[in-house]
């Protein structure tokens, strides 16, 4: 044979194999043309044929991500293993939206995807990882046993742990809640603290009340306490207001601060006498949380709060006013009163008017239209903002502010109206027709402050 035949030859060999490639790829690209159909039996014959000839998972990276969204719907018609497969690699798509596809047609294929599902966790890559989690937390009591297994892998855990809390949050029966929920209450004791401080965090942001014994018990374990803390001010259960009350006086400043942020979430009014114990407690973060905590428990600590507002500490009486704001109690009018007017600090008088503002508290009106007096600023801003939130009753003594002959009250009027808005368009609206000029003058230029969007209000009944 020439060297020229055996050239022909190779030639037409190598032809033969671009053409044979050629034709494979094309029926390829057409079998997944098909995969974006709308006809759904179309999709499934087409998605069948690319598993049985090893196409895919393999070549599904190359693909459009309609492509690699619309062919998990068709997967999780076929069920097999083949196409759990299929879908567990989708798990790890670099696109979300395969990933959500996949996940949910995993579900919809149910049980059979368990043991794929749990081999992720163990082993998948983190955005996989993610992917199971979302699909196991909505496969519900069928998921439960082979979550429970998996808390036993240290590498799964976290996973499981939030598996498990899905389930127990979206289960339609208490039957099904327990179930999923009782492994994690049962890890709290666990003697592996990474699992203990893996599921501490889980029942409580689940609010788990059936978790509340048993985290009390924790509080005792140093190495679950602070999570144990955070837990139980997420359920916001008062059985667990007297235990936690004694870590108010940690040595750790972390733990105190977790504990008055419990404290406050819980609200009971049992707490507000040891909170108030720990004004004088200097730590920035601490003293924001306890104001917080105080304010959330409200009426029930006002009183002891009122009695520290005449403390020589300067720092004590600052928290006390400030956590009287939004206590509404009209007993300590006359502490709030005192303070706000003859404190000689500029943040206890302001953080005091702050606190006389709620609604329709009449009574510190002429109050407050005293402090506008006040040569700080600070002061003065506060009961603007007070005399708005009171609202309605002010409005009689703004108009009178409108008429006086000092621009400088005037403007502090202005100002509150600005700051109630909406409510006090009617009575703006109706000082228009005032037969005062300042009145009307001052009407129009509040209106033109404000936001013109809202003035479209009815016509009031009262007028000014």
């Amino acid at each position: 044979m020439s060297l020229q035949t055996k050239r022909i030859i190779i030639l037409v060999i190598c032809v033969v194999a671009v053409v044979a490639l050629w034709v494979r790829q094309s029926r390829i690209n057409a079998l997944f043309r098909q995969v974006n159909s709308n006809d759904m039996e179309v999709r499934v014959d087409a998605t069948r044929k690319l598993l049985e000839r090893d196409i895919i998972p393999g070549g599904l990276p190359g693909q459009k991500v309609i492509v690699r969204s619309k062919i998990t719907q068709a997967l999780s018609r076929i069920g097999d293993e083949e196409a759990v497969g299929c879908l567990i690699t989708l798990l790890d798509d670099f696109e979300a939206s395969p990933r959500r596809w996949a996940s949910s047609a995993l579900v919809e294929i149910g049980p059979s995807a368990l043991p794929s599902l749990s081999q992720v966790l163990v082993s998948g890559s983190e955005r996989a990882r993610r992917g199971a989690v979302d699909a196991l937390g909505q496969m519900g009591e069928e998921a439960i046993p082979f979550l429970r297994e998996l808390l036993s892998q240290p590498g799964a855990q976290a996973d499981a742990v939030v598996a498990l809390g899905r389930i127990g949050e979206q289960a339609k029966s208490a039957a099904v809640a327990e179930a999923a929920f009782d492994p994690l209450i049962r890890a709290i004791s666990n003697s592996d603290k990474d699992l203990a401080n893996v599921a501490i965090p889980v029942l409580g942001d689940k609010q788990v009340k059936a978790a509340v014994e048993p985290l009390k018990s924790a509080l005792e374990d140093d190495a679950v306490r602070s999570n144990a803390i955070v837990a139980l001010g997420d359920i916001g259960d008062a059985r667990a207001t007297l235990d936690l009350i004694p870590f108010l006086a940690d040595e750790s400043i972390q733990i105190r601060i977790i504990t008055a942020r419990a404290l406050g979430q819980i609200a009971d009014p049992r707490a507000a006498g040891p909170l108030a114990a720990t004004l004088d407690e200097r730590d920035a973060n601490y003293r924001s949380a306890l104001i917080l905590a105080l304010q959330r428990i409200g009426a029930p600590g006002a009183p002891l709060l009122a009695l520290r507002l005449d403390s020589p500490d300067v720092f004590v009486r600052r928290a006390a006013a400030q956590s009287l704001r939004g206590a509404a109690v009209s007993s300590v009018m006359p502490a709030l009163t005192n303070a706000a007017l003859h404190d000689a600090d500029d943040r206890v008088r302001a953080a005091a008017t702050l606190a006389l503002g709620w609604d329709n508290n009449q009574a510190a009106v002429p109050v407050l239209l005293e402090i506008l007096n006040d040569n700080a600023d600070l002061v003065v801003d506060a009961a603007v903002s007070s005399l708005a939130e009171i609202g309605e009753p002010v409005y009689p003594s703004l108009f009178s502010l409108f008429r006086g002959e000092d621009p400088v009250y005037a403007l502090f009027a202005n100002r509150t109206f600005i700051q109630i808005g909406e409510p006090a368009l009617p009575a703006l609206r109706q000082a228009l027709q005032s037969e005062d000029d300042a009145v009307r003058r001052w009407a129009v230029v509040t209106l033109g402050d404000m936001d013109l969007s809202l003035i479209h209000i009815s016509e009031p009944t009262r007028p000014y």
